[in-house]
């Protein structure tokens, strides 16, 4: 298996999400914004490893320093560099307990999020990416939402602590429908402009 090249294109790149070939190899689709999707034999986890290295970071020691920011063990977004923060989502069930179930989208590539519907037994939610391709994972809407905010909490603390983002303000992904926004939110004129 040859070791894939993130950093040729990782500008381009939506997300690491766990997937099953046809065959039944437990491996890794690499969705990307202007390209077909890759599929890899590696791991999701083992692909997060390669993207942050490429970066020149420790994966454990990335997922610690921004642990304490956003006050979670688990599930903690990862910012690697601007507009390259990694979400943890629950993407799909395992068939082995080995293969897998976490996902990493691209904070930055998800134009807007939304609950599906409610008729169905499990709950779920469906991303919507900025070249119209759509992502339906069982991760609650609710938790999503909290997820979505300890990502710009360590977008954030990046922001400071690698100097850029000083000119950016407020949350660009929008929620569908918009009733779920939190209404005394300080920056929701700024998260939904008057059109």
């Amino acid at each position: 298996m040859a070791r894939i090249q993130f950093a040729d294109f990782w500008p381009q790149l939506m997300g690491l999400v766990p997937a099953y070939s046809r065959d039944g190899v437990n491996g890794t689709s690499i969705l990307l914004e202007n390209n077909p999707t890759i599929f890899s034999e590696f791991k999701t986890k083992t692909l997060l490893a390669q993207l942050t290295r490429t970066f020149l970071m420790e994966p454990r020691v990335v997922q610690a320093a921004f642990s304490n920011v956003c006050g979670r063990k688990y599930n903690v977004p990862i910012a690697l560099r601007r507009g390259l923060v990694m979400i943890p989502v629950r993407a799909r069930t395992a068939r082995v307990k080995d293969d897998g179930t976490r996902a990493y989208l691209v904070k930055d590539k998800i134009r807007k999020y939304l609950p599906e519907d409610k008729q169905s037994k499990q709950s779920s939610t469906r991303f919507i990416f900025v070249n119209g391709t759509t992502l339906d994972v069982p991760h609650r809407y609710s938790s999503m939402r909290g997820l979505m905010m300890a990502a710009e909490l360590v977008e954030q603390e990046a922001a400071k602590l690698i100097g850029y983002m000083i000119d950016r303000t407020g949350c660009e992904v929008r929620e569908d429908p918009e009733s779920f926004c939190c209404k005394k939110c300080p920056q929701k004129d700024e998260c939904y402009p008057e059109e």
